[in-house]
């Protein structure tokens, strides 16, 4: 069709279920264009061929599933909706184990830099992923190294009773200061990005007004990393994999050092684990 018309086609995702003729504003490789439902109609998700015409005069047009497309005024998905590609897709398991290495690969498509601000150089965004990624590295080795034990009931002279582990004061401390620390940055900068988005993509908020990337940052860090991954990629016709995101020895870094934090060593040779 777009040999004999001469205009481009592309694909995008119905926002809601909507009645033939009525018309829509979409975002596509940054340009805004209007959308007319076809006449037999759209169902919410369904992803339909139109053509598209931005608003603005380009010079050229991006062919068809070369680049991801977005609505304006609406989210791609729900929050929740992590397993909408499986629950094996590679971004879901980097949310839920390091939502950091994602949500530094959405701060690089977003082109800003490690601390959630807009990039003043081309320079400076293509480094964030890299910083991101160290930040989460030096974390989860810094916490393995200065681990203290959680507290263990035992029964002690006729009765339960809360037993702390015997650590010097100081770990302590470090402990609890890295742990601090890592979550205002994580909540700082994720809060920060979804508010980008959202501007990017002309999103509202719809609940917890004035404060809703703080709430969903703060309650919901895996779905929100999860999330924004998906409004600013289309994983629906773009193949991404663990090597996608990040090389492959990170996510097994990563992956090792959360299992050792939660208290889970796996020692496949001895055939013992501990827990």
């Amino acid at each position: 069709d777009s040999a004999v018309t001469g205009v481009p086609m592309v694909r995008i995702e119905a926002p809601a279920t909507l009645s033939p003729g009525f018309r829509f504003d979409a975002l596509y490789d940054g340009q805004t264009f209007s959308v007319t439902v076809p006449p037999e109609g759209v169902t919410k998700g369904q992803m339909i061929t139109v053509p598209f015409t931005p608003t603005m005069k380009v010079v050229e047009a991006i062919p068809i599933n070369n680049r991801s497309t977005a609505l304006l005024g609406h989210w791609k998905d729900g929050l929740c909706d992590c397993c909408k590609f499986g629950c094996f897709h590679p971004h879901l398991w980097y949310a839920w184990c390091c939502p950091v290495v994602l949500m530094g690969q959405v701060l690089t498509r977003m082109k800003m830099n490690w601390l959630g601000d807009a990039a003043l150089e081309e320079t400076e965004w293509r480094s964030t992923f890299r910083k991101t990624l160290y930040v989460a590295i030096g974390y989860f080795v810094l916490r393995t190294a200065f681990y203290v034990p959680p507290a263990t009931v035992q029964f002690v002279n006729g009765h339960y009773e809360e037993v702390f582990p015997d650590v010097p004061i100081w770990k302590i401390i470090i402990h609890k200061v890295l742990i601090l620390t890592f979550a205002i940055y994580v909540l700082t900068v994720l809060t920060k990005l979804r508010r980008a988005v959202r501007a990017k993509y002309s999103i509202p908020e719809e609940r917890c007004l004035g404060c809703e990337d703080l709430c969903c940052s703060l309650w919901c860090t895996p779905c929100t990393a999860a999330q924004l991954a998906r409004q600013t990629a289309d994983y629906e016709v773009q193949h991404v994999n663990m090597l996608t995101v990040a090389p492959a020895w990170v996510f097994n870094l990563i992956l090792l050092s959360w299992l050792l934090n939660s208290g889970v060593f796996f020692l496949w040779k001895g055939g013992w684990i501990i827990a």
